[in-house]
């Protein structure tokens, strides 16, 4: 086993040469040794590798063996009759054939997107993997999502931001599954007897799988075949917890086969694109008029297919290295190659928002989303660029005819795409409109677009690399765009650490976890014993008080008629925080009481959030994930995923839909489920917010009276359990824009609605009296009020035009000699400017520089002054020791003196 005294030190070049020093222990399988396979060190990269071919000295990696697969007479298949075909392969070898989990990866607290097929069955909880699945072995056609490779894309015919990883995986080994040898002899089986690999250049390279921390890690066999990376087979074997190094009790095979490279191979085309994008390829061709050449294609194909454009640094010089090796003119790369390269990369970039919005996330600037907005807006690009007119949901709905033989309802969100695009479009548009000057300004300066610079542009002003570069040529100018800029620009897969928990003014070291006693027909009171308590800080055997979480407040009351004023959870030990300090002795009887009203208000808010949730999903679709909540005793608000602001008709409708199913009965019921029956029983919107890090879920559903799902979430906060009809009403207050994609809804219900109509009813009555109309009519008697008020306000503004055109004509003779006017005034800081407006007019020589006591300043010069408002303004405060905080120019100024 791995040596455990440099575990501190561990990383993959270490473990390879560890591994490699074992070979039978790690490597060694029966295929190789039946089918005559030998070990070798490849001459280039000094890894090992398993070859039938004598001869062979390369281990078949593509950066340095070229693609030898592509045909002149290439094979057609459908994206789902080729995976029917590798299907049949595993389910007639034992293999159950489950449905793909969802792109966003909702069951994961760490990752925005599903990256991996394994992620699928990965469980995280107190820090450790555990594995949650339903068939042993199975295999599964994951799609999965990655960024980091952007522009890569379309250029060189291999890479995807959006993937078929068909996982085929294997658990619990010894107990269960299989293991190397089995992996193996599938492996060759299929790439031999039904691929069509040759088997002398089939080659499997050694080498090292391992987590982002190494949590798990373990030997893997990369399988090759005439240039091109087929499948990886992973052996995870170790774990590395605490600093140690240990083997795994259950032993996972994790095989991730790249079908969009399968089919490739097997179709023999020029670009992985050709093969998984014909039909789609051909709908663009056909719409725009692009007139694609294979042939010519053909002859850099090869080139571009080792490449990683994100590591070349002069990518022009490499492109005309290229084009000049194979006799491909400059012309004919600009006009032919570079839009089919464009119309490869957005059938895959439209592939990946087809999944993406299906499965909930939204393009934005938060989160994952900030990945799918970036892949969007480089296709509007690209269709700008080489004036590719067609719709983006016609290709989408192309795809989906085909996707769904695969994935059951692939194309149902079709309706919800298009509007979708529909105001992404719009917003970048808007956008380019003012980055055209900021393009502009790059220009005049020469500025240098470092990777920094272009990922402010983009965040700030929405403008990405391919628009930069676009505005540039349409200009008549060439800018050096670095191409690892997306490595900067996209959002890693991995989202953002939560917060540290609180810490306490009390050692929690050895205390076992507190019973909760809520849970327990959720009790409001209880006789307790005291484990600990220190200053404010108290912790209980058992406690009917719940424990800030999941958004909503914690309880509050009283122990031994002290008042608690919080209550929070510490891995499962419950701390109460009192009012004053307590010097209860250990293994003291203590009464603890907890505010019922408080407690009904906060369950109310709690079912109340449940219920909109599920409006939410309802009226906007399903992409309207819960993002957030928080409910505390006054009012509540959830944070809903939506691509625009609500409109006052969709706020309605969600209010609306809300209280109806109040109004027609609902029942609330609480369950445990094991998490993978929970997943299997309601799916993964049982997330909603984000993942629960628990083997065993609540699951809170509410129903109607007939039994219909209304809806149903992993939850651990409190609700309205038999005593649904409490709940009462639910009124929407108001509604915000938070981030971009997220509107927060907020509102109250149960006694909080209550007071609130009740507040409304006091605001109406009073508005009516100071209004001095009657409260039944209130609509009419404001309208003829406001009518009034307006004529009265344009009767006052043309008295103060009148009033500054006086004060101006007074000033102009009193300063007749002076061409710079300085003069306190009593007025505010609006007429001050129209005051200096009209004085410059009547003399277009002076400036004049005004100020009230209220410490405002206006400055104003004419247009032949000679002076600088903008230094009259810093002048004046600096003669007055004060500050001017404002801004302005050399024709006018204004802000305050500080």
């Amino acid at each position: 086993m791995v040596a455990a005294k440099r575990a501190y030190m561990i990383n993959k070049d270490e473990l390879r040469q560890d591994f490699s020093k074992k070979p039978k222990e790690y490597y060694t399988v029966k295929t190789f040794t039946e089918k005559g396979f030998e070990r070798k060190q490849c001459k280039e990269c000094n890894k090992y590798f398993w070859t039938i071919d004598s001869e062979r000295e390369l281990c078949g990696d593509p950066s340095h063996e070229p693609y030898s697969f592509m045909r002149d007479r290439t094979k057609d298949i459908e994206y789902s009759e080729f995976w029917n075909k590798f299907s049949k392969f595993f389910k007639d070898e034992g293999h159950a054939i489950i449905e793909r989990y969802p792109v966003v990866s909702r069951w994961r607290q760490d990752l925005y997107f599903t990256i991996a097929s394994i992620q699928d069955f990965q469980r995280i909880e107190n820090g450790r993997i555990s594995f949650e699945y339903n068939a042993n072995p199975l295999l599964v056609p994951q799609i999965c999502m990655r960024f980091n490779d952007i522009p890569n894309v379309g250029v060189t015919g291999r890479h995807f931001t959006s993937f078929m990883m068909a996982g085929q995986h294997a658990f619990d080994y010894p107990k269960a599954g299989y293991w190397r040898d089995r992996t193996i002899e599938l492996d060759y089986d299929f790439l031999v007897n039904v691929l069509g690999v040759k088997k002398k250049d089939l080659t499997y390279v050694e080498d090292v799988w391992a987590m982002g921390d190494f949590s798990e890690f373990g030997p893997c066999l990369e399988g090759f075949a005439n240039g091109l990376e087929l499948v990886n087979n992973v052996f995870t074997q170790f774990e590395y917890q605490d600093g140690k190094i240990s083997e795994l009790k259950g032993k996972v095979v994790d095989v991730g086969w790249g079908f969009e490279r399968l089919m490739w191979f097997y179709a023999g085309t020029q670009t992985a694109y050709d093969a998984v994008f014909r039909k789609e390829l051909e709908y663009i061709y056909k719409s725009t008029g692009i007139k694609p050449d294979h042939k010519l294609y053909s002859k850099i194909a090869a080139e571009f297919g080792k490449v990683d454009v994100s590591e070349i640094k002069d990518v022009a010089g490499f492109e005309k290295r290229i084009l000049d090796k194979h006799g491909v003119s400059e012309s004919d790369y600009n006009r032919i190659i570079k839009p089919m390269q464009a119309s490869y990369a957005i059938a895959d970039h439209a592939r990946s928002l087809l999944f993406g919005i299906t499965d909930g996330a939204l393009p934005s600037n938060v989160g994952g989303g900030y990945n799918l907005r970036i892949i969007l807006r480089r296709a509007f690009d690209f269709m700008k660029k080489y004036n590719m007119e067609f719709e983006m949901v016609k290709l989408m709905e192309l795809m989906s005819k085909d996707l769904s033989k695969v994935f059951p309802g692939q194309g149902d969100s079709l309706d919800e795409i298009q509007e979708v695009i529909d105001v992404e479009r719009k917003r970048y548009e808007n956008a380019k409109a003012s980055a055209h000057k900021i393009v502009d300004q790059i220009i005049e300066k020469k500025t240098k677009l470092t990777k920094e610079y272009i990922k402010t542009l983009y965040e700030s002003n929405g403008v990405t690399p391919e628009f930069i570069s676009s505005v540039a040529s349409s200009k008549g100018a060439k800018l050096e765009i670095p191409e690892e800029v997306y490595t900067e620009i996209v959002k890693s897969d991995f989202v953002a650490k939560k917060k540290e928990p609180k810490q306490f003014d009390i050692n929690l070291e050895g205390l076992p976890k507190t019973e909760k006693l809520f849970y327990h027909n959720f009790a409001v009171g209880s006789e307790s014993k005291v484990l600990r308590a220190s200053g404010n800080c108290v912790v209980l055997d058992k406690t009917p008080f719940y424990a800030e979480s999941g958004g909503q407040e914690a309880d509050m009351g009283t122990i031994d008629s002290i008042p608690v004023k919080d209550v929070q959870s510490a891995d499962g030990i419950i701390v109460h925080i009192l009012d004053k300090p307590a010097y209860f002795k250990t293994g003291a009887k203590v009464r603890c009481d907890v505010d019922t009203e408080r407690r009904a208000r906060l369950m109310a808010h709690h079912t109340a959030t449940h219920l909109i949730s599920a409006a939410a999903r309802s009226i906007l679709g399903k992409h309207a994930w819960q993002e957030g909540a928080k409910k505390s005793a006054d009012k509540a608000h959830i944070d809903i995923s939506h691509y625009e602001k609500l409109s006052d008709e969709q706020v309605r409708e969600i209010e609306a839909t809300a209280n109806s199913y109040i109004l027609h009965g609902i029942k609330v019921s609480v369950d445990e489920l094991d998490r993978k029956d929970a997943e299997t029983k309601y799916g993964f919107s049982i997330y909603q917010g984000h993942g629960v890090p628990a083997s065993r879920l609540r699951i809170v559903r509410v129903d109607d009276l007939k039994g219909k799902l209304i809806d149903a979430e992993a939850c651990g906060g409190l609700h309205l359990a038999g005593r649904e009809s409490t709940i009462g009403i639910i009124k929407i207050t108001s509604t915000a824009r938070i981030h971009d994609g997220i509107n927060r809804i907020e509102f109250v219900a149960g006694p909080a609605a209550l007071e609130h109509i009740n507040g409304l009813e006091r605001s109406i009555d009073s508005v009516a009296k100071a209004a001095n109309v009657d409260r039944d009519k209130l609509h009419e008697g404001l309208s003829s009020k406001l009518t009034e008020l307006k004529d009265y306000r344009n009767k006052f503004s043309s008295m103060e035009g009148q009033l500054a055109e006086f004060v101006a004509r007074d000033l102009h003779n009193e300063s007749s000699s002076k061409d710079l006017l300085t003069k306190e005034l009593g007025m505010d800081r609006n007429m001050l400017r129209k005051i200096a407006t009209m004085f410059v007019e009547q003399n277009t020589k002076k400036a004049a520089l005004l100020y009230n006591k209220q410490n405002d300043i206006v400055a104003i010069t004419g247009a032949e002054s000679k002076e600088n408002a903008l230094d009259m303004a810093n002048s004046h405060a600096k003669s007055n020791k004060k500050t001017f905080k404002g801004g302005g120019s050399k024709r006018m100024a204004e802000g305050r003196f500080i």
